[in-house]
């Protein structure tokens, strides 16, 4: 419905007050809804001429969307014209008829007739009869009396005083209440602009006291908190209309010139929020009302609900409703504020919602008739809606001829199979029945029963919403959703209406919390940890079934006992991490207990530290394990005799890490910066284990690395005796069979372990170390299945790049290490690496973290090796020579098409794409690669020459690393036309040839060695070059950092250049910008320093592809 401040926010104070003259002159003719929802409107409005007019209303019919007048007014002046205002104010009065029937509308359907208004205002004509002389002399004195009463002085200081007075205005049903004020020192002065008086005191501005006094407002203090308070409230409303005037609002922008929405000169117009304010600053201090133009009069704001007293008389067989207490009148549409003998109300919801109908049915007549005929339901219906807001005194006539009880509703609730069944009783005094049997009350007297129809209504609609369904007396309801939500959010609130009795299965509370779990964590005999739960009334086949209702997202969990277990707490998240991540299954425990491998203790230590909800009680024995594995440099672990010195305080701690883990019969990967010396921790290790009289350790490494281990052990450990497994099948069979009494190391290598593995799965190891663990990073390959078939009393695995292209990689070595630990493959996959590489989820990689790192050691050169030297690394960009671009775009664009032509035939094989781009960046290198009579020279090439041809001049020694062999030996040709010695490996040189090769260009033997990036990238010490340069880039960056690493590593003297060389304009600069895309899981998995390339993505190869 259109309220009054609405329409005056359309239109100008002076236009407003034409528009209400006309309006009261009713000159606004044929007013038509032109649609059913009477949101559009057509009039005729007569004065001097005769103009049309048209109004859109919003759908709620309570704001203007558009209007439009074709008087001359209209067209010349913004906001809205008289005739416009004349026709919102008719437009309203058809609304106010259109309210849906209350209790006016039950007393109309009653036959009742209405006649004076419970309010009496008093005559205007008294006012005019006093004398202009009384009038000033009241108010002389008033203001007088309120000056001294509000002066405060403390020294020589005066405080100023801020006094409101409340108007409200009631027109058709649309209230107007806004403050006004009166401001002074010693004497007080009306603020004729309240506006301006805020802005005044917010710039500390001079402000006119009656006509001849002042005062800079800087100065002001208030003299007492309400005014402190009352101006508070001015200020806030103040500043919360500014804003809106400057944000531009489209709905108001146009008219905001006009006036002000909450202030206008003298007046602060109050919504109810900001009447609610007001009358909560004023307290129980009496303050001015002028209520409908009536006489000043002093009142007190209260809360609560004034007395209002009916009486039903019996006149004739006629009732005769009529008011015996104090009138009331409402200060607002909803009866939020009434006034009553010189008090205001704050009411309550249920007795305003009481008193609007109440108010309107006395509105035009001080008594209301009843007939006979009616009285029935008059009793029943109207009667329970009266008693929200009056009392009522009801003849005795009326008492004798019906049984006037409050209906006394009684609900009996008890279990029926699976389900709930409710069994309703009415009871009116002592009247009771049984609604879905008796469709009426007994009664033994011939009186009329009056009964509350709408109470007895709304108790089985409130039980049919929940599903229940009448059988025979009772209503049964047996949807378990249904149940859980009628239990929890309407039986704890049926005692406010009805009356509740349970049976006693079901008295014992049928919906509980969940009660507190708590878990205890020992190590027992068999070298296991032992798990207890304590959960009150539950035993662990329950638990878990709770945590697998939890996990599906439930609210609740229904028990065998047949009551409900709400769901959702921080506590069950804790527990259900708990669970899940641990492996606990129900068919694993004894009772209330479960036994874990050893591994998991770090990890349930690492949870009960990072969540409060999950209770934890950690045995002293427990806490040891952790403790020791999480301080390896604390190990009682002595380095042997013959190694101390030798080892870097770092290399002491992975050789105590290593010591810890064995002596716990746990595994672990060795993962630190290539060149820290891996291989020296490990020989360290075995040492300190020689004197034990157990199988012989093996070491399974690459073929190229094998007799460096040999050499190594011969160098740090010549005590121990090592021998490589090589040679022919039968000689290889000796040295198995003789292991046991001859050596404490055997060494040998993927490709002849997977060869030998029914030899090898026969025998036990004392431990088991993969070097380059990387070789089994695919759990499907032969490589992986033959080192899990080993069985040894520990395992563990060395690679600085335990991560190189997916999280499976991870979980392969683990599967080595601890089987099981990171649970399936399947299993792993689904709750880490599919949230943390495709949905980027922090929680599950925290969660990985949790398991993973306390049983990865790494460290980084920079943090470990203050002494090494530093590493430049630079990209060089060789610009191709016109004869190799030209070749370059041509097979670019045959390229494209075989790529579009794939993509079409649905074909999306990476072996096929992998072929194309090989040809593309083999061209980038030098086309001659592959197309024979070339001639026409590669830029790379060319730079390659001057680089290197300086560096050997400077007295620089070079590493060139290619993935192509066939690149190599055109490096090769070239060097030799300029006179520069260089070695060459690749993946055909023999071991024995590879350890020659290094070991002579250490020596200083040739200034250049040109190496195959798979072949050489590991475990070759090549400390004696300082420049490394990449030819071509790779697609994972963490190979060429390996290969980087042969020279940058511990025993490197001097700083060391790297050099990334790629060709401009070509796929290679594409792959180095995915490479740098790349990097992040690693680092958030590991530590920072390595690096990490997934899979392409079906769009990163899409952009390959572009130029």
């Amino acid at each position: 419905m259109l309220k009054d401040i609405t329409i005056k926010s359309l239109a100008s104070d002076t236009v407003y007050k034409r528009g209400l003259d006309y309006y009261r002159e009713r000159v606004v003719d044929d007013l038509t809804a032109l649609n059913e929802a009477k949101t559009e409107w057509q009039a005729y409005v007569y004065g001097s001429e005769n103009y049309e007019v048209y109004i859109k209303l919003n759908r709620r019919g309570d704001n203007v969307e558009e209007y439009d007048c074709d008087c001359p007014a209209a067209k010349q002046y913004l906001g809205a014209c008289k005739h416009v205002v004349a026709t919102l104010l008719a437009i309203q009065d058809e609304q106010e008829m259109d309210l849906p029937r209350s209790l006016s509308a039950e007393f109309a359907k009653l036959g009742v007739t209405t006649g004076r208004n419970m309010l009496k205002q008093k005559e205007k004509e008294q006012q005019e009869r006093q004398s202009l002389a009384s009038q000033r002399m009241f108010s002389f004195f008033r203001e007088a009396a309120e000056a001294d009463k509000a002066r405060i002085t403390v020294g020589q200081a005066e405080y100023a005083h801020l006094v409101p007075r409340l108007f409200v205005d009631e027109y058709y049903g649309t209230y107007k209440r806004w403050l006004e004020f009166r401001f002074g020192l010693d004497k007080l002065y009306v603020v004729k602009n309240a506006a301006s008086f805020v802005e005044a005191m917010e710039k500390g501005e001079d402000w006119q006291l009656g006509t001849k006094n002042k005062v800079n407002l800087s100065q002001v203090h208030w003299g007492d908190e309400q005014s402190a308070q009352i101006y508070a409230l001015l200020q806030k409303y103040y500043r919360t209309e500014q804003g809106m005037f400057a944000a531009g609002s489209t709905n108001h922008y146009y008219y905001m010139s006009y006036h002000s929405y909450l202030f206008d000169q003298k007046q602060f117009r109050l919504s109810e929020d900001a009447l609610a304010e007001f009358l909560a600053i004023m307290g129980d201090s009496p303050f001015e009302l002028r209520l409908n133009g009536a006489e000043m009069e002093t009142v007190q704001a209260l809360q609560g609900n004034p007395h209002i007293e009916l009486e039903l008389q019996e006149n004739e067989g006629y009732g005769e409703l009529l008011v015996s207490d104090a009138e009331i009148v409402p200060l607002d549409e909803s009866c939020r504020f009434v006034y009553q003998e010189g008090k205001i109300f704050q009411t309550e919801k249920k007795f305003a919602q009481g008193l609007q109908p109440l108010l309107r049915t006395f509105e035009a007549a001080e008594k209301v008739k009843i007939r006979p005929q009616d009285m029935t339901a008059f009793f029943g219906q109207v009667l329970p809606q009266i008693e929200k807001a009056a009392e009522i005194k009801i003849a005795p006539k009326f008492m004798e001829e019906y049984v006037v009880h409050p209906l006394t509703a009684e609900l009996y609730i008890d279990y029926e199979g699976d389900g709930i069944a409710v069994r309703p009783k009415f009871a009116y005094g002592d009247a009771v029945f049984n609604p879905l049997v008796e469709t009426e009350p007994p009664l033994r007297d011939g009186r009329k029963l009056v009964r509350d129809e709408q109470k007895e209504q709304e108790v089985i609609l409130r039980l049919t919403h929940y599903g229940f369904k009448k059988k025979r007396d009772q209503m049964v309801q047996r949807d378990e959703e249904k149940s859980y939500e009628f239990l929890t959010e309407e039986l704890p609130n049926l005692p406010e209406w009805v009356d509740v009795f349970y049976s006693d299965a079901f008295a014992n509370r049928p919906v509980r919390p969940m009660p507190k779990v708590t878990a205890g964590v020992s190590v027992n005999d068999s070298d296991l940890l032992e798990v207890t739960f304590n959960a009150k009334d539950l035993d662990f086949n329950e638990l878990m079934e709770i945590l697998d209702s939890y996990r599906q997202k439930r609210k609740y969990h229904r028990l065998r006992d047949k009551s409900f277990i709400t769901l959702g707490d921080q506590q069950m998240q804790a527990i259900a991490d708990f669970v899940d991540n641990t492996g606990i299954a129900a068919s694993k425990a004894q009772g209330m207990k479960v036994e874990l491998p050893l591994s998991q203790a770090m990890y349930l230590d690492e949870l009960a530290r990072a969540d409060e909800a999950l209770r934890l009680e950690r045995s002293k024995e427990f806490r040891t394990i952790v403790r020791d594995i999480r301080h390896p440099e604390e190990s009682t672990a002595e380095v042997p005799e013959s190694l101390r010195g030798i080892l870097r305080e770092y290399q002491v701690t992975g050789f105590s890490w290593l010591s810890t883990l064995s002596q716990y019969h746990l595994g672990g990967i060795l993962a630190d910066d290539m060149g820290l010396g891996k291989t020296l921790q490990v020989i360290t290790f075995l040492v300190s284990q020689q004197d034990y009289k157990e199988p012989p350790s093996l070491v399974i490494a690459p073929t190229s690395l094998m007799y460096n281990w040999l050499e190594e052990i011969a160098r740090f450990a010549p005590e121990l005796k090592a021998c490589a497994v090589a040679g022919t099948k039968a000689e290889r069979q000796k040295i198995l069979d003789e292991a046991d009494a001859s050596f404490d190391v055997l060494i040998t290598t993927y490709n002849m372990l997977k060869r030998d593995i029914d030899m090898y799965e026969k025998r036990r190891f004392r431990y088991a170390f993969l070097d380059e663990a990387q070789h089994i990073k695919n759990p499907t390959t032969q490589n992986a299945r033959a080192v899990k078939r080993l069985k040894t009393s520990g395992y563990f695995a060395l690679t600085g790049t335990p991560i190189e292209n997916t999280l499976t990689e991870l979980w392969s070595i683990f599967d080595f290490l601890m089987p099981g630990y990171l649970l399936s493959h399947k299993k792993f996959k689904d709750r880490y690496e599919t949230p943390i590489v495709r949905e980027q989820d922090e929680r599950s990689l925290k969660d990985l973290k949790r398991h993973v790192m306390p049983f990865i050691l790494r460290r980084m050169k920079k943090d470990v090796l203050t002494e090494l030297p530093d590493k430049v690394e630079r990209k060089m960009v060789s610009s191709m020579t016109p004869k190799q671009e030209k070749v370059y775009q041509g097979w670019f664009l045959k390229s494209q098409k075989e790529f579009a032509q794939q993509l079409a035939a649905g074909d999306d094989s990476r072996i096929k794409i992998l072929a194309i781009l090989t040809r593309l960046r083999q061209i980038a290198c030098d086309p001659a690669m592959f197309l024979e009579g070339y001639t026409g020279g590669s830029g790379k090439l060319d730079q390659l020459e001057e680089v290197v041809s300086e560096a050997v001049e400077g007295g620089h020694r070079i590493l060139i690393f290619s993935q192509f062999t066939t690149m190599l030996a055109h490096i090769g040709e070239r060097l030799k036309q300029q006179g520069i010695g260089y070695y060459y490996l690749d993946g055909s040189t023999p071991s024995l040839e590879r350890i020659r090769l290094v070991k002579a260009f250490n020596e200083g033997a040739t200034p250049v060695f040109l190496i195959s990036l798979k072949a050489g990238g590991t475990g070759l010490n090549l400390t004696g070059a300082d420049m490394v340069i990449h030819f071509d880039p790779w697609w994972n960056p963490a190979v060429e950092d390996q290969a980087t690493d042969r020279a940058y590593r511990l025993g490197q003297k001097n700083n060391v250049q790297v050099i990334r060389m790629l060709a401009k304009g070509t796929v290679e600069e594409k792959i180095y910008e995915l490479q740098q895309k790349k990097k992040s899981l690693i680092d958030q998995m590991i530590q920072p320093g390595e690096n990490f390339l997934s899979r392409l993505t079906d769009e990163e190869i899409r952009e390959l592809f572009q130029k």
